[in-house]
């Protein structure tokens, strides 16, 4: 028994586009092409590393002597703390 499927093997067949041939042709150089760029926030920090100032070794040391010796912490310097502090909360009520 020999199966051969609707028509013979041979027969002809007719043609068939796959798909519509568009009338116009699309020309690419016509398409508007935009690219995207999207940095990271790390990426954007670390361009911005450059705006970081120097460590003041000298000032640093002079502190550092000043809280050890007990003269850091002075009367003025306690007043301009809070009152910077009272700034800051009362200026986002």
């Amino acid at each position: 028994m020999d199966i051969y499927g609707v028509q013979p093997p041979g027969a002809p067949r007719p043609v068939e586009p796959a798909a519509a041939v568009p009338s116009t042709p699309v020309n690419p150089a016509s398409q508007e092409i935009s690219d995207v760029v999207e940095i990271s926030t790390i990426a954007s920090l670390a361009g911005r590393i450059h705006e970081i100032p120097d460590i003041r070794v000298d000032l640093v040391q002079r502190v550092r002597q000043e809280i050890a010796t007990g003269r850091y912490e002075t009367p003025e310097k306690l007043e301009i703390a809070v009152n910077r502090i009272m700034d800051d909360l009362l200026g986002t009520l």
